[in-house]
Parts: structure tokens; C-alpha cells; sequence
């Protein structure tokens, strides 16, 4: 929870304090009821919710009728997730949705009441995988809160006010003159009553932010507007030997609008500004006419306290240690950050990419029309917001969308257009396709994101894309490493804090050596998100441990290392340790025990001898004779079934354990797997060998039991009778070949040491497991007493039904072809 009040004076979020306009807080105590129950109860807004689900807020507020009928009442919110409908005294006012963008919704007056007024805001975090922004999330995206999480407000302001201003401005060539100008946006209610006169003045008055000195002061523009009506008005301005904006010293200005009518002050309107020039030249960036390299890092809105509704404490305390690390950039991943946060890199001094929250989306979603329309709103609403913020660099239209194919263009091309038609700054997007991205033409800077565990591999690429982008800024803006909470074994450990700190340190020192025009560690602090992940063995799977700072902002030796890196300081003393990959003595053990084991009643029995050699090398007479209800005890079929499962189990459980760490195998999981619950306990189950040794032989032998009475089942519909054993018989037997993965169970953790050679060992054991299925095919013809091209066909058609409706199903609930075609092209874009 958080409840503080809205923030009031010139640092304030949106919309500073002036004489003439004010807030109505609504921070505080709310009414709140979740959909399905009827108990309202009581909430501190803003705050965020842990779940998903839709939620009613109410609260009462009071408007004396001098402000219903002389004043023009704006709700103003900072930021709602995703959709809101909001209602004012039981009328419908507006709906929004983009949970992570400022808005302000006009109240008519018919919907105010003189006295009490109610407002009440439905609201849905509820995200789909094809038309929302962003996505469902994935695994390693951030949390999904809901509610009411920033400030939110009523303000008033006269019946003629101004409702925005774009400062532009250009410099002579030595920065001793800044010419200027505010367009100014005006509107109006009904002001025939109360104003006789509808011409108007405005000026502008530049004062210096840090101590109020006056700078300069325009002539009066003189404007005419009517009732209900809206136009612009451009007021040029010019300043002598400006204080220029950079993260070295960071100055800025008060730009206060004064609109009078007959010299009576109508309304004031402040922008809080500063002043800077930003080229891109020759590949490089040039602020204020000198070369700058960005030394940054990532930050998400999260904290262990207030979710992603953090006070304003909270905020510039991350800011300050952002600052005091030296950092001079920030990058806001992946959505537009609370207004606060802005004003606090204007005033400390930190360049901003900020961008909106396509991440992580397939190039069918991403070239539709309904999507483009939507990102097209969110980066308006954006770019409007924050575009007279001095720190911000350049905009972002997405991060680690499929650019690797060639339909991707279409959105690259619509939203850098539609970008740059509002706000002139560079556009940039953060690639995830080193090798094979075709898109970073169509933006400013060339941005990627490198995860690359070997240090060679690592180099290799970000030179490619180095050179392959000479004309551009080029700029890594992720590069980072997940840590194990508590893991202080020295860098030999790669879960460790001091593996993280070396990471860190040399892939900065080949970014350095390549002249890179800047990089983003990924990232400040912790941050919980919204899927399990499987890759870090923390207690707490939800959390995302890849901060310099912990959840708790507590440093790490990374956040040491990098605030030497960024301040030409002494690198701390990172411990080796004593390192060695621990090996499941398990899977050996199972290997052995199995392989004793048949081995002992292999030869100790000729009754299992003569049935094994039968069933192995002459099934259709063995199958044969179980139809002819020739006796294989049930004992004997058990201890064989046992052996089977338990072979599989360990052989499931080897592959899972050994490519637990692999974050490709993880995003596939996380796909399939949608239930959260259900990989919470897979992952707790394959991070424990034993445990999932056993686990899977159950699995295993459950498949054995429910494919004995799917046998049994479809025996009704032939002609001669089959018993439940003989079902059993067939069903186990036929799995026999299964026993010649033993000895890879035994070997299959030291073999397995990528995701390559992990699928080629699974393409064996899929091998195996078809064999043993076409045996089944002809066991059950023989004890049918059908031919087996009829089984075949059947089981086929069953198959692919099934397959088919599974595809179906997936694909509309989470376009997993879509999906399946973006993984590919990220598994290619490194060589």
C-alpha cells in the first residue's frame, strides 16, 4: 500500500500549482469490491493488487458550486492497469486502457453535483496474448499489478485555459543566443457569461529554476477564442547565454504562461524545462556539442513494500543511488515510468530512453492493424506527456519484438513515422537478433540486447553488430546476469554475486575497447515477476534476481564494480572461490541399480529370459500368445513395468535437471505450462533430482495405466473378448525397448551440455518411445484380431484429433505458432 498524497509545488508529477488552478486530492482511503463478491471493503490508493482480476473502486468527494459552475473539473490519473471505465455519479465519463500512461479526462458539468460527488473506477489488469500491450507475459517479464497505482486527482482550472505547451528551441552556434518558442495550446468552456470581452493576452515568463532569478519576459500575444472552442498559439522567446541542461550539471527553467483578460489574470500554466542540444553526427551522439557516452542501467517500478506503486521517497532514493553509482543514463524497461521519476532525472541528471511496452511480441501480432493502432495511442500519449523533460534522449517503440522478420518493418516504419510527427527525438528500438535483425534501418540508434554466458561468443557478436551499424549510435541496452540469492562463493560459482560483478566488468571493458556509444546493465534492483522462473534456484521463483541492488536495494558487489567502471574508480577485489559443478550421483546410481537388476532377473528366471528374447525379437508370436491367453503373470509384467518407468522417469528427470538453467528451454516451458501453480511444482521437483527421479517414474507408470485401459476401452468395440490383464500385458511389453536407455541414464548428465545436444538426446529417447507405440500398434491388432494398418490409421487420426484440437486450443489462448516462429528466429540470431 501506499496512500501518500499527491505531490503539490513545482516538482510536482503533471500540472505544477499556480495561482489560478488546484487539485482535489484523491489519494487516501477508498471503497474497494472484487468482481464476483459483494463486500465492499477499505484500500489506500494509489496502490497496486497481486493478482489478476477486476476490481471496483468508489470514493466520495465534495465540489462547492462555485467550482461546478465557474471552473472546468479535469480528472487527472497517472497511471491505471491496464483498463479503467470510470464513472462519475453513476454516468459513464471515459475508459482507458495502456496501464502504464498519464491521462486526463474532462468532466462534463451535468455529471457534478453541487455538494457530494461519487466517482467510481472499474479496473482490469487482465492481459491477453494478441491485443493487449503488452502481452501476456512471459517468463523474465515484469509483474502485472493492478489498481489505481500513481496519484490521481481532480483539477481545477478557469473556463478558458491553457492545456499544453511543446517548448521548442534551437541555439546560434557558439549556445550565447537561444532563440525559442512555446506553442501554446488553448481551450474553452462557456465563457459568454463571464467574459464580455473574448480577446485575451498571454505571455511568457522565464525564470531560473534553481534560485527564481527573472531571466526575460515576452511582449503580450493577443488571442480571440469563443465558447468551446480549442486553438494554438506560438509565442517566440529568446534567452542570452543560457545555462545549458546536461547530467554534469543539469540546469533548468521555469517557463511560466500568464493569460489575462482586460489585465485580469485568467489563468497561469508552468513548464519546468531545461535546455540542451541533442545531434546524432558521424554514427556518434553530441550533447551540447560534445561527444557523450552513455553509461547506464536499467531500472523497473517494483518494490518488496508497494509493488510497482511506489511513494515518492522510494523513488528518489533509486534515483539518488542511480546517480551516485555514475551513472548518466536511464533506461526506463519497458513502459513509461511515473511523471515523478522524470522530474527527478531532469533535476539529478540523467538521460532517458524511455519506451512503450511491446516487448517480447511475434511478427504476426505485431504488424496487425488493431496492434499497431494501439501502440500508436500509447507512444502519443507518451511522447505528449514527457516531451518538454530535458532528460529525455530518445523514444522507444519496443523491446525484443521479432525485427528478424521482414514484416516487422511495417511496424518499425508506422511508429518511427508516427514518433517522430510528434516529438523530433531519435527513435530507437532494443533488439534481441544480433545476427539477423532487419529492421534497425528504419530507427536513429542501433540498439540490442546481448545475453552471452562465453566472453569470446560475446565479443564475436557485439563487434558483428558494431560494424554491421558504423553509421549509427550503436548501444547494448541489456547485458546482464541472474544471481542466487545469498551466493557469495567467489566468481568460480556462476549463481554467485561475485560471478555477476565479473560479468559485469569484462563485457564493459569490451564495450569500452569497441567504442560503443553507451550500454544498460540490466538492471538496478530485483524485480518480481509475473511468471515462475526455473533458471535460479531461489527460494521465492517469482523473483527476478538480476539487480546490482537487491529487491531491498541492498548493494551487491556488482553495483560496486560498475560505480567504479563509471567513475574511473579502483575495481573492488572480486574472490575467486573454489568452485565445481556438482554432478546427481542419482542418475548413475538408478542406472546401475536398474541394470543389476534385470541383469539378475534376466538370468536368475528363464521364464523372464524366454519372455524378454520373445518379445523383443519375435513380438507378433509373443503378442500372439498373450491373445491366445497364453499366461504371463501379472508379477512378472509388474516387475517389468516397474523397470520401464522408472528408466523413463530417470531419463525425464536427467533431461529436465541438466537443461534447468538453460533460459530457452525455460521460455518453452513457460509457454506450455500456463498454469503457474503446475510449474512452481516442476520446477521445485527439477531442482531436486531424487525427488524427480521418483516423481517421474510415477508419471511414467501412470502413462502405462491409463494407456492399459484406453486399450482396454476400445476392446468393446471387437469382436473378441480381452481382459484387463492382457491389455497390461501388451501395453508394457510393447515398451521394452524402453530398458536400452539405462545405460544413457546412466552418462545422460555428463553428455547433455546444451540445448543442442539436449535435443538430440531427447530426438533419441522420442526414438525409442516411437518404437516401443508401433509395437503397441501391433500388439493390440493381434489381441483385437484386426490388421494393423487399421490400429495404425485409428490411432493416428485419434492422435492427430487430439494433437490438432491441443494446437487449436493453445494457438487461440497464446498464438504458440506465432510464438514458435519468433523463438526460432531468436535461437538463430546468435553465432
Amino acid at each position: 500500500m501506499n496512500g501518500n498524497p499527491t505531490l503539490i509545488g513545482i516538482d510536482a508529477g503533471m500540472f505544477q500549482d499556480t495561482n489560478t488552478r488546484f487539485k482535489i486530492d484523491l489519494s487516501g482511503k477508498w471503497l474497494a469490491k472484487i468482481q464476483g463478491d459483494k463486500k465492499w471493503f477499505e484500500v489506500l490508493v494509489p496502490s497496486a493488487y497481486d493478482f489478476t482480476g477486476k476490481v471496483t473502486f468508489r470514493k466520495s468527494f465534495n465540489l462547492a458550486d462555485t467550482l461546478v459552475n465557474n471552473k472546468t473539473i479535469f480528472l487527472v490519473a497517472y497511471g491505471i492497469n491496464y483498463e479503467c471505465q470510470i464513472f462519475i455519479n453513476g454516468q459513464f465519463i471515459a475508459r482507458h486502457s495502456s496501464g502504464y500512461t498519464s491521462f486526463v479526462v474532462r468532466i462534463p458539468e451535468r455529471a457534478l453535483n453541487v455538494g457530494e460527488n461519487t466517482i467510481e473506477i472499474r479496473v482490469s489488469n487482465e492481459l491477453n496474448s494478441k491485443t493487449t500491450i503488452p502481452l501476456r507475459h512471459q517468463v523474465w517479464a515484469w509483474r502485472n499489478y493492478g489498481g489505481i497505482f500513481r496519484d490521481i486527482y481532480i483539477l481545477v482550472t478557469p473556463k478558458v485555459w491553457v492545456d499544453d505547451v511543446n517548448v521548442k528551441y534551437s541555439f546560434t552556434s557558439n549556445f550565447s543566443i537561444l532563440n525559442g518558442e512555446a506553442e501554446v495550446y488553448f481551450s474553452s468552456g462557456e465563457i459568454s457569461k463571464f467574459f464580455e470581452n473574448k480577446n485575451f493576452d498571454v505571455k511568457l515568463q522565464i525564470f531560473e529554476k534553481l534560485d527564481g532569478t527573472f531571466v526575460t519576459e515576452t511582449a503580450p500575444v493577443r488571442f480571440f477564442i469563443d465558447d468551446f472552442r480549442s486553438l494554438r498559439v506560438k509565442i517566440p522567446f529568446t534567452i542570452l547565454n543560457p545555462k545549458l541542461w546536461s547530467p554534469e550539471s543539469p540546469s533548468l527553467y521555469i517557463l511560466k504562461l500568464v493569460v489575462t483578460n482586460l489585465g485580469k489574470v485568467v489563468d497561469e500554466f508552468i513548464v519546468v524545462t531545461g535546455f540542451r542540444e541533442l545531434k546524432i553526427s558521424g554514427g556518434d551522439i553530441y550533447l551540447n556539442g560534445q561527444r557523450i557516452i552513455l553509461r547506464g542501467i536499467s531500472r523497473h517500478e517494483d518494490h518488496p513494500k508497494f509493488g510497482n506503486a511506489l511513494t515518492y521517497e522510494e523513488m528518489e532514493r533509486d534515483i539518488i543511488l542511480i546517480k551516485n553509482m555514475g551513472a548518466n543514463s536511464i533506461r526506463l524497461g519497458h513502459y513509461p515510468a511515473h511523471p515523478y521519476v522524470l522530474n527527478l532525472c531532469d533535476r539529478y541528471g540523467l538521460l532517458v530512453l524511455e519506451e512503450i511496452p511491446v516487448w517480447n511480441v511475434p511478427v504476426d501480432i505485431l504488424t496487425t492493424e488493431r496492434f499497431i493502432s494501439l501502440a500508436k495511442d500509447y507512444i502519443s500519449e507518451m511522447i505528449n506527456r514527457d516531451k518538454n523533460h530535458p532528460s529525455i534522449l530518445a523514444w522507444g517503440i519496443g523491446n525484443e519484438f521479432d525485427s528478424a522478420d521482414k514484416e516487422a518493418r511495417k511496424y518499425v516504419a508506422e511508429m518511427t513515422k508516427f514518433a517522430k510527427s510528434i516529438d523530433d527525438r531519435p527513435v530507437y528500438y532494443a533488439s534481441r537478433m544480433i545476427r539477423n535483425d532487419v529492421c534497425v534501418d528504419l530507427v536513429d540508434m542501433a540498439c540490442v540486447n546481448v545475453y552471452i554466458d562465453n566472453l569470446e561468443k560475446f565479443s564475436e557478436n557485439v563487434e558483428y553488430w558494431k560494424k554491421r551499424y558504423e553509421n549509427k549510435p550503436v548501444i547494448i541496452t541489456e547485458y546482464g546476469k541472474a544471481v542466487q540469492i545469498g551466493n557469495r562463493n567467489g566468481y568460480a560459482d556462476p549463481l554467485s554475486y561475485e560471478s555477476q560483478a565479473k560479468y559485469i566488468l569484462d563485457r564493459y571493458r569490451i564495450i569500452q575497447e569497441m567504442d560503443f556509444d553507451g550500454s544498460f546493465v540490466w538492471i538496478f534492483s530485483d524485480w518480481r515477476g509475473e511468471r515462475p522462473v526455473m533458471t535460479i534456484p531461489n527460494p521465492d521463483l517469482y523473483l527476478y534476481t538480476m539487480g546490482v541492488v537487491s529487491y531491498n536495494r541492498e548493494r551487491r558487489p556488482s553495483y560496486e564494480v560498475l560505480k567504479a567502471l563509471y567513475t574511473d574508480g579502483k575495481i573492488p577485489t572480486l574472490a575467486i572461490g573454489d568452485y565445481s559443478e556438482d554432478m546427481p550421483i542419482v542418475y548413475p546410481v538408478v542406472g546401475i541399480i536398474l541394470l543389476l537388476f534385470l541383469s539378475y532377473i534376466y538370468y536368475s528366471y528363464r521364464w523372464f529370459r524366454e519372455n524378454f528374447n520373445r518379445a523383443i525379437f519375435r513380438p507378433y508370436n509373443f503378442f500372439a500368445d498373450v491373445r491366445d491367453q497364453s499366461q504371463i503373470s501379472f508379477g512378472q509384467t509388474s516387475i517389468l513395468a516397474l523397470i520401464i518407468s522408472t528408466t523413463l522417469g530417470a531419463f525425464i528427470s536427467g533431461v529436465l535437471n541438466r537443461l534447468k538453467q538453460n533460459e530457452f528451454f525455460d521460455y518453452i516451458l513457460t509457454h506450455l505450462i500456463f498454469v503457474d501453480w503446475l510449474k512452481v511444482k516442476l520446477i521445485s521437483m527439477i531442482w531436486f533430482p531424487f525427488t524427480s527421479v521418483i516423481y517421474c517414474s510415477l508419471f511414467s507408470f501412470v502413462l502405462i495405466l491409463i494407456l492399459t485401459f484406453i486399450v482396454q476401452f476400445f476392446s468393446m468395440f471387437v469382436t473378441v473378448r480381452v481382459f484387463l490383464n492382457h491389455s497390461y500385458s501388451v501395453v508394457v511389453w510393447s515398451f521394452l525397448p524402453v530398458i536400452f536407455l539405462i545405460p544413457i541414464d546412466m552418462i545422460l548428465y555428463r553428455v547433455i551440455g546444451s540445448l543442442g545436444t539436449g535435443f538430440m538426446i531427447v530426438g533419441f529417447g522420442l526414438f525409442i518411445v516411437l518404437i516401443s507405440l508401433s509395437r503397441l500398434m501391433k500388439g493390440i491388432s493381434i489381441i483385437y484380431e484386426v490388421s494393423q494398418w487399421r490400429v495404425s490409421i485409428f490411432s493416428l487420426v485419434l492422435i492427430l484429433i487430439l494433437l490438432t484440437a491441443l494446437s487449436i486450443f493453445y494457438d487461440y489462448k497464446f498464438s504458440t505458432f506465432a510464438y514458435l516462429r519468433f523463438l526460432s528466429n531468436i535461437l538463430n540470431s546468435v553465432k
